[in-house]
C-alpha cells in the first residue's frame, strides 16, 4: 500500500486517524451498523408491544364506557323529542339532575371523554338554571325544548365516543387489524 501517498500532507493526529480508519474502519463500520440494526429492532418490538397493550386497554375502556354510557342514555329518557312528555314537572327535572349527578359520582363520570364531560356539564347547567321553587308546575315548552336539546347533544356525543352510528363499529375495525 502506498503509505507515503496516503499520508503525504497528513501530520500528527490526522495521520494516525487515517491509518486507523484504513486498517480498522470496515470492521468498526460493520459493527456499528449491526448495533444500529439491533437497536432499531428492539425499538420496533417495544413499539409493537406498546401498541398491542394500548389496543387491549382501549378495547376494555370501550366496553366499560359502553356499559356506563348506556346507563346515562337511559337516564335522559324523561325528556324525549318524540313524543313529548306532556306531564313533565319541575320536580321531575330536579330529580333528573340528581340522578345524573348520582350516576356521575357513582363512577360514570370517570369514563366520560373530555368532550362528553363538557357536554354533560352543559346539560346539567341547562336543567339547573331553570329550576326553582316551582315543584309540581308543568315545564313550559320553551324550557322543555332547551333541556331536550342539551340532552340530545349529550346523547349524540355519547354515540360519537362509542362510534355506534358509523357503518363499521370502531371495535370491529380494531379487531380486523
Amino acid at each position: 500500500m502506498p503509505w507515503n501517498s496516503l499520508l503525504a500532507g497528513a501530520t500528527g493526529g490526522a495521520a494516525i486517524f487515517i491509518v486507523f480508519v484504513l486498517l480498522f474502519g470496515q470492521g468498526l463500520i460493520g459493527s456499528l451498523l449491526k448495533l444500529i440494526d439491533t437497536r432499531t429492532r428492539q425499538i420496533e418490538l417495544r413499539n409493537d408491544l406498546l401498541l398491542r397493550a394500548m389496543d387491549g386497554y382501549d378495547l376494555q375502556l370501550s366496553k366499560t364506557r359502553e356499559a356506563r354510557y348506556l346507563e346515562l342514555w337511559t337516564l335522559t329518557a324523561p325528556i324525549p323529542k318524540w313524543p313529548r312528555n306532556p306531564g313533565l314537572t319541575f320536580a321531575r327535572l330536579e330529580k333528573l339532575s340528581r340522578e345524573l349527578r348520582d350516576w356521575y359520582f357513582a363512577g360514570g363520570g370517570l369514563y366520560l371523554s373530555q368532550e362528553a364531560r363538557k357536554v354533560y356539564g352543559g346539560a346539567q347547567k341547562a336543567i339547573c338554571r331553570r329550576l326553582g321553587p316551582r315543584g309540581d308546575a308543568e315545564v313550559p315548552d320553551q324550557v322543555y325544548d332547551a333541556i331536550q336539546q342539551a340532552l340530545s347533544r349529550l346523547r349524540t356525543t355519547l354515540t360519537n365516543d362509542l362510534a355506534t352510528r358509523r357503518e363499521i363499529h370502531a371495535l370491529e375495525a380494531i379487531r380486523k387489524r
